[in-house]
């Protein structure tokens, strides 16, 4: 699984815009959708529905490839780019880091608050119950 740092969060945003500013989260849903695309192609779709500059999206563009979520690959006088993981891999990645900060701060404590609210869904607990034995056999 690619790893990238996840500076921020914001709780309650949802997807990937809990850890991607607005712009970004855009941007990477179009990306997803294409696979590679230039900063015009981007440009051109984003400016549809608002006004925004070239040089805004080249620059965030830029910052997700060192964020290590583009890659970008001269094309000419031009940058392609394209993610280097996948929407899934992004929301393992992103999962994996919050949990991991949260249970890296809180602890035990962390784990008592997600099983008890957990408990008033008899499906729910059961689940989390078949995935700890599911577990366990592996260890």
């Amino acid at each position: 699984m690619k790893k990238f740092k996840v500076n921020s969060f914001r709780p309650s945003e949802s997807g990937s815009r809990k850890v991607l500013g607005d712009l970004e989260a855009d941007i990477m849903d179009l990306i997803w959708e294409r696979e590679i695309v230039s900063v015009r192609e981007i440009h051109a779709i984003l400016e549809c529905n608002r006004e925004i500059a070239y040089t805004t999206v080249m620059t965030v563009m830029s910052r997700l490839s060192d964020k290590g979520i583009l890659q970008k690959e001269r094309d000419g006088k031009h940058y392609l780019y394209s993610a280097t993981i996948t929407r899934d891999e992004f929301s393992q990645t992103m999962l994996a880091s919050m949990i991991g900060g949260i249970k890296d701060d809180f602890g035990r404590k962390a784990l008592a608050f997600f099983v008890d609210s957990l408990t008033e869904d008899d499906e729910t607990l059961d689940e989390l119950e078949r995935l700890i034995q599911e577990k366990r056999k592996q260890s």
